[in-house]
């Protein structure tokens, strides 16, 4: 994945503002903060669709992630299946 996957057009997907994601390359779990994928105006500029969403880790996928709100694809977030299997995820401990 390159900084240039973002300015792809957004592929057709089923997340919306809320959804508890992963994602395909990190792991983790995040939840979907924003998405950029349709073609707006704002303030008079054209902001065309694209394959960007904003999330927030609620579980980080490994100790070289040190932020919580981050830019991903949109093409390699999924939905958590379900969200059942968030029960039987180990405790991450967090360093102060």
């Amino acid at each position: 994945m390159g900084f240039k996957d973002f300015f792809k057009k957004a592929p057709t997907h089923a997340l919306s503002v809320g959804d508890i994601v992963t994602c395909t390359c990190h792991g983790g779990l995040a939840i979907v903060l924003e998405l950029y994928d349709e073609d707006k105006i704002i303030d008079g500029v054209e902001a065309p669709s694209m394959n960007m969403a904003r999330i927030w880790w609620m579980r980080y996928p490994h100790d070289g992630i040190k932020e919580r709100i981050w830019m991903h694809t949109i093409e390699r977030l999924r939905k958590h299946p379900e969200y059942s299997e968030l029960k039987n995820m180990p405790v991450k401990k967090f360093q102060h």
